[in-house]
């Protein structure tokens, strides 16, 4: 009976010790998720794993001041860099808080953007010659993208 018995309580305890190493595992299984979803959430789209920035995260990433010609500007806008996403896929995801602190600079720089969607429809042109068309105007005058803006918005002032 002792023999059983003996028998008995090490199993008990062999499970007890089971208990407690599958809880501290599931504890720090448990810190190492919420570690995750506070850098990151995952969403499962069309089959595949993608990573987004979770939603609680703001993105507050100023526009890159180096941008000095139409054609940079309008690579900046819709495919971005290495170093700055497109302002477009910002827009999308983050809406205009991402945006809050250079409010007055993106606006500048949307007019350019604008026109040149609007010189692209009007007179029937292609996206980049608008872009070669609006540069070539800014560097025969010597303008700054924020004259050329300027200059766009006198423009749209007079129609």
């Amino acid at each position: 009976m002792d023999e059983v018995l003996g028998s008995v309580t090490e199993g008990v305890s062999q499970l007890q010790g089971a208990i407690v190493r599958g809880q501290q595992e599931t504890r720090e299984l448990a810190s190492r998720l919420s570690v995750m979803e506070a850098g990151f959430s995952y969403i499962f789209q069309g089959g595949s794993l993608v990573r987004s920035a979770a939603a609680n995260l703001s993105c507050q990433q100023p526009l890159p001041r180096c941008v000095v010609t139409v054609a940079e500007l309008y690579r900046i806008w819709y495919t971005g860099s290495l170093s700055f996403p497109s302002v477009v896929s910002l827009d999308e995801r983050y809406g205009a808080s991402w945006r809050s602190s250079d409010r007055q600079y993106y606006n500048v720089r949307l007019q350019i953007i604008n026109e040149i969607d609007r010189l692209s429809c009007v007179q029937n042109i292609s996206k980049a010659d608008a872009v070669a068309s609006l540069d070539s105007r800014r560097r025969i005058n010597n303008w700054t993208l924020n004259k050329l803006s300027e200059e766009i918005r006198k423009q749209r002032r007079l129609y």
